[in-house]
């Protein structure tokens, strides 16, 4: 009798290690027991049946059905030493299924347990605080955006440049566009300026014929007023005269000179025609003065309509309108460039000329010359964190396992501002199949000794493990 041990490959799901951990245990293939029945002869040897094959456990349908739907087995007719130790065997695999799902695992309530990267877990003493944590620069990664919807032509930087600030990192294809609405504008400003400044001088134009008919309207009245008070006065003098002569006549009529009537009438009719010439003259000059005030009115009536036209044509050029345009073009050529927002260090690029840009950003820049390591330290842990601050900073051992031999990366937190408030789900996975998958962390910032700052820049977003003591 030959016993023939196969391996099954099944698969175990448990909560404690998330929806996507699994568990694959061997175990062994007890289904068929194979025997060598000795030659006999009904059975020849050399006929090639020499080999006879019995399943252990038959199949669960037709005969193989025992008494209230249960399994018959066909019990063999011996029990050999293999087939103990493959019972054994399952038995002994079985047990560490169980272990596996049902055994205490790392970061429970009754222990305090590190975390490692590559699926091993050690007990942590009090003196200390296990976590995982990545590398990263102190200031973050700086992402630098385009606008949707642009491609770009050209990358003016590689992987691991040094840029300045404000310095271009690549060129778009909409950025000519841009340009050329910029200039256009530009065009528009020239030409509103123009047409304001012809519209202001017409009206100073306007202004001056206005105040030179006014002018010469003015020197017009002035002349015909001193003419009218010249006739006054030659009338008045000629009043004057009459009155003398009509005085002289009627004194002479009473010293009985002999004074005719006509006489009389006729110095009486020159006086009463001075006096009427008189009384015209000053009409007339009333006249002219109040045609004059009221031609001074209508002059400023006329440059008061030339303002008004003025501003009036001076409203509908729209330089302002023209000036806002300007401003919002060239803030969008501005955000539409490449450029570094801050100086640091190329360390992505995350699309390709002639690629659409999305809101996805385009490049990434980090100031690598101060780097820290952000722990994720268990919550059940941070307490004693927090009380090693109270009494001075923490130290921290980084190791980090990808460094030249095996190089650990040193570094301090430097006070209590370092350690997050807020207890969130991790966002470190760990390796091992027995670590929590889900878990609520604290982030912990441990800023790196220049040294470690010096060999951890160029290893960023690496996951490591984390030691910190007081």
């Amino acid at each position: 009798m030959r016993l023939s041990v196969g391996r099954r490959q099944s698969a175990f799901t448990h909560p404690g290690f998330g929806n996507e951990a699994r568990v694959g245990v061997a175990f062994a293939d007890l289904t068929r027991l194979d025997c060598v029945s000795p030659p006999s002869p009904r059975r020849p040897f050399g006929a090639g049946r020499g080999y006879q094959t019995k399943p252990l456990f038959p199949p669960l349908s037709g005969s193989g059905r025992g008494p209230g739907g249960g399994v018959a087995f066909r019990r063999p007719g011996k029990t050999g030493p293999g087939l103990l130790l493959s019972l054994l065997l399952n038995a002994a695999l079985a047990a560490g299924v169980l272990y596996l799902l049902f055994g205490p695992k790392p970061g429970s309530p009754g222990g305090t347990a590190g975390v490692g990267t590559g699926g091993t877990t050690t007990s942590s003493p009090a003196t200390e605080v296990n976590a995982i944590g990545r590398i990263q620069p102190a200031g973050g990664l700086v992402a630098v955006y385009g606008p949707p919807g642009d491609r770009v032509q050209e990358f003016k930087v590689q992987v691991g440049d040094t840029v300045a600030l404000d310095q271009p990192l690549g060129v778009l294809s909409g950025e000519a566009d841009r340009k050329l609405q910029l200039q256009s504008l530009d065009a528009q400003i020239r030409e509103a300026d123009a047409l304001r400044a012809s519209i202001v001088a017409s009206k100073v134009a306007k202004l001056a014929d206005i105040d030179a008919e006014a002018k010469q309207a003015t020197v017009g009245v002035e002349q015909d007023t001193r003419a009218i008070d010249a006739k006054v006065k030659a009338v008045e003098a000629q009043m004057k005269r009459a009155s003398a002569e009509l005085a002289r006549l009627r004194a002479a009529k009473a010293e009985g000179v002999n004074v005719s009537e006509q006489e009389m009438e006729q110095v009486q009719a020159l006086f009463a025609q001075a006096e009427a010439e008189k009384e015209a003259s000053l009409a007339q000059k009333e006249k002219i003065r109040v045609t004059r005030e009221e031609a001074g009115k209508s002059v400023e009536a006329k440059k008061a309509t030339v303002e008004a036209e003025t501003n009036r044509a001076l409203a509908q050029v729209p330089s302002e309108t023209l000036k806002t345009s300007r401003q919002l073009a060239e803030r969008k050529l501005k955000d539409g460039e490449l450029r570094a927002p801050t100086a640091g260090k190329v360390v992505r690029i995350l699309s390709k000329p002639g690629e659409t840009l999305t809101t996805q950003p385009v490049v990434q820049i980090a100031d690598v010359g101060k780097m820290t390591v952000v722990a994720e330290v268990y919550e059940s842990d941070v307490g004693r964190v927090r009380e090693w601050l109270q009494k001075g900073s923490v130290k921290a051992e980084i190791d980090a396992r990808v460094l030249a031999g095996d190089k650990k990366l040193t570094g301090t937190v430097s006070g209590p501002a370092k350690v997050s408030t807020v207890v969130s789900k991790n966002v470190l996975t760990p390796l091992g199949p027995r670590e929590d998958a889900d878990r609520r962390v604290v982030e912990v910032e441990v800023d790196l000794d220049p040294s470690s700052a010096d060999a951890a820049k160029e290893f960023i977003g690496l996951q490591v493990r984390v030691k910190l003591t007081p």
